[in-house]
């Protein structure tokens, strides 16, 4: 049988989506008991899915990720302050980086 060229098939894609999300929940949990090594695996784990299957990760899951350091913020791990100017400015505790997001009303 031939080899498929191209796109992947749509099943594909949701089932790469589904396993993003399930990637991204259990490193919610497991940074909650205080495993970041396995949670910071997890969202390795998830990024390489989505770039692999050319899924973007959706905005509130993009939020959730360090881009420096690859983990999963949760309040134990990361400062989040509102500033004046209405920016939503978080800190990782690891690595240090600060992203900044717009609030919306």
């Amino acid at each position: 049988m031939a080899k498929r060229r191209g796109r992947r098939t749509k099943h594909q894609e949701r089932i790469a989506k589904e396993r993003i999300e399930l990637l991204l929940e259990l490193a919610l949990k497991s940074s909650n008991e205080d495993k970041s090594e396995q949670s910071r695996r997890f969202v390795e784990l998830a990024l390489l899915i989505s770039k692999r299957y050319n899924q973007r990760l959706t905005k509130s899951q993009k939020l959730k990720i360090c881009r420096g350091c690859n983990n999963f913020l949760t309040s134990k791990n990361s400062r989040n302050r509102l500033s004046p100017k209405g920016w939503k400015i978080v800190t990782c505790l690891e690595c240090g980086s600060v992203s900044r997001h717009v609030v919306e009303n």
